[in-house]
Parts: C-alpha cells; sequence; structure tokens
C-alpha cells in the first residue's frame, strides 16, 4: 500500500504516504501518515499551541522516525489545514477534541487495517494536556504514552514562567521588559491574547523558551513545508490565534494534578532542562505524583520547549528506546 499525496515521497516497498482531509466531527479535518512500513506501529502525534500544527515539522524532523514507525500527524480542528469559517467558536472545547482523537484513531485503524492494533501517543506542549486526557478516557487504544514539554496546567505554567521572565528583566535590568510585563499584568493577564504576545516575546529573548536561540527559525519551517500550500500557511497562524481565543478560558481552568491523577499505561516525559514556557519543574513534580505502571523522565539537557527539534538524533533515540522496551517486554 502505497499512496502518495502531494508531499514528500517514500519509495519503499509496503510504505505509505497519505495526506487527507477526513469528516471528523463533523468538519473536514487533516491527517497525514507516513512511515517506511506499514508493519511498523503507529505513533499519533498530539501538537501543541492550541491550534498550532506540528504537521509543518514533519519534513525537518521525522525522516529518522518513518523507519520504525508509521507517523500520524492530525491537525486538530481549528489548526492550520483543519482550520475554516465550518469550525464554529463552541464546538472548541476539550471534550470536542477528546471525540475528535477518538475519531482520528478509528479512521487511521481503519485505513491501515489494524482495527484491534494499539498505537503510541505523543504530545508536545498544550497536546501533552490533550494527550494525558485522552490517555485517561481511552487507555485501551494506546502502548504508551510520551509528552515532550509536558504541561500541566495552563494558569501555573503562565505564572511559574511570568515570574522566571520578570526575575530575568531584573537581574539583566532591562527597563524595557519590566516596563512591558508590568503594564501587562501577572497571568492570566490584564488582556489575555496581547499579554500572552507580549510575554511570549520577553520570555524567548531571556532564553526560556530554547537552549541556544529564540526559537524564530522553527517557523521558517512553516514557508518551507511541502505539505503546506499558501492558503495552509495563512490558515496556519489564523488558526493559531482562533484556537488560543477560543480554548484559554477552558485551559486556564484546567490541571492534570487534579483531573488525570492516574493512568493505565507506561508514561514517558521528554523534558527541556531550559524550558520555561513549559516550566520542567512542574512537570517533574506531577511525574513524581502520577500513579502509572511503569513510568520514566528523559531529561534533555540543552533544549527548551522543543527538544525534539534542538537535540534531535537524542530524541529519535530516545523514542526508539520506548518502542524496544515495549517490544521487549
Amino acid at each position: 500500500m502505497n499512496i502518495i499525496a502531494k508531499t514528500r515521497k517514500i519509495t519503499v516497498e509496503n510504505s505509505i504516504v497519505s495526506m487527507e482531509n477526513v469528516l471528523i466531527g463533523g468538519i473536514r479535518q487533516s491527517i497525514m501518515i507516513r512511515g517506511e512500513n506499514l508493519n511498523n506501529p503507529v505513533l499519533l502525534m498530539i501538537h501543541g499551541g492550541p491550534g498550532q500544527s506540528e504537521m509543518y515539522l514533519s519534513h525537518m524532523l521525522n525522516g529518522p522516525l518513518e523507519k520504525y514507525f508509521t507517523i500520524v500527524n492530525w491537525d486538530q480542528r481549528g489548526a492550520a489545514k483543519s482550520y475554516s469559517m465550518n469550525v464554529k467558536p463552541d464546538s472548541m472545547n476539550l471534550s470536542q477534541l477528546l471525540g475528535d482523537g477518538e475519531e482520528v484513531i478509528q479512521y487511521v485503524r481503519n485505513k491501515l487495517n489494524k482495527r484491534n492494533e494499539k498505537f503510541y501517543l505523543h504530545g508536545h506542549s498544550f497536546g501533552t494536556v490533550l494527550g494525558m486526557l485522552m490517555v485517561k478516557k481511552y487507555p485501551n487504544y494506546f502502548h504508551a504514552y510520551i509528552g515532550t514539554a509536558q504541561v500541566v496546567g495552563l494558569l501555573d505554567n503562565l505564572r511559574v514562567s511570568y515570574e522566571w521572565t520578570m526575575k530575568k528583566a531584573y537581574e539583566l535590568g532591562n527597563q524595557q521588559a519590566i516596563n512591558e510585563l508590568e503594564q501587562i499584568g501577572r497571568p492570566p493577564f490584564k488582556n489575555f491574547s496581547k499579554g500572552l504576545w507580549k510575554y511570549s516575546i520577553w520570555l524567548a529573548k531571556f532564553g526560556g523558551k530554547m537552549h541556544n536561540s529564540q526559537g524564530t527559525e522553527i517557523f521558517k519551517g512553516v514557508f518551507s513545508a511541502p505539505e503546506y500550500s499558501l492558503f495552509d500557511k495563512l490558515k496556519f497562524f489564523r488558526g493559531a490565534m482562533f484556537s488560543v481565543k477560543h480554548l484559554h478560558q477552558e485551559l486556564l481552568q484546567t490541571n492534570l494534578n487534579e483531573t488525570v491523577t492516574s493512568v493505565d499505561i507506561p508514561v514517558y516525559f521528554f523534558l527541556g532542562k531550559s524550558d520555561y514556557s513549559a516550566p520542567y519543574e512542574l512537570a517533574q513534580d506531577y511525574f513524581e505524583r502520577l500513579n502509572a505502571p511503569r513510568k520514566k523522565l528523559i531529561w534533555f539537557e540543552k533544549s527548551g520547549h522543543m527538544p525534539h527539534y534542538e537535540e534531535a538524533s537524542k530524541y529519535v533515540e530516545e523514542l526508539i528506546n520506548v518502542l524496544k522496551e515495549h517490544t521487549n517486554r
């Protein structure tokens, strides 16, 4: 089975390259499936944001993983290729996203003729909140969960992150940063969208997002991604703003310390030691509290919020280790 979409080709026998707009939760949502061998296990990627598709990173990062997994990238409702006027604001909630996620799993199972097969679930940033909620609700669908830059609760994350950024501003004597951070107020900010944008700029400048850069180079991948048309690139940014606007109130009231205290499958956290976008201390504390049949925390010493980009080789190696552990068991 080798389905070629308008994207990078894989010419290996028994491979798959598929890009489709699928009716999920009553609207068309984009699902990309790539892998060199359909006999490999499925790795379902839950992107962050909210509304910030990571399909654009596939051509930069996922090539080595396609030898070991059949990788599924799903643009959630309201995100990038799945953003349209048909997405109603009142449908932008975690319950709907959970339902969409289950439909995506069933679609992929049927398409790949893996109707009873379990997947590996990977979440990044906001996707780790949705990912943990999926694991809690649908444990029988998954072998294991991998949380990269694990978020625990948006409000707690922002408070710790904001305080770190303000502390850096004082340490560096950056009066402009101090003034702007004071002006937007402490999280959840006087105006959430404006405050989030302003504080994020200083967080990145002070090294709280990436270990060795401000992270702007990552977004260049949006413009070089073969999976995105020009219209898709515009929708990427519109979808991100739309999703934050309509999901942030619920996310501010969601905390995994309260909603997911235990899970029934193995859990792996991939945490960057320079991550203050999703402060690693909060994720580490949650990891220690979480009850799971097996859990493992892997540190990325030279990474911030994007270990899969900043330490790509180690990231691939650790994901393969997860696969080996479960294959051996």
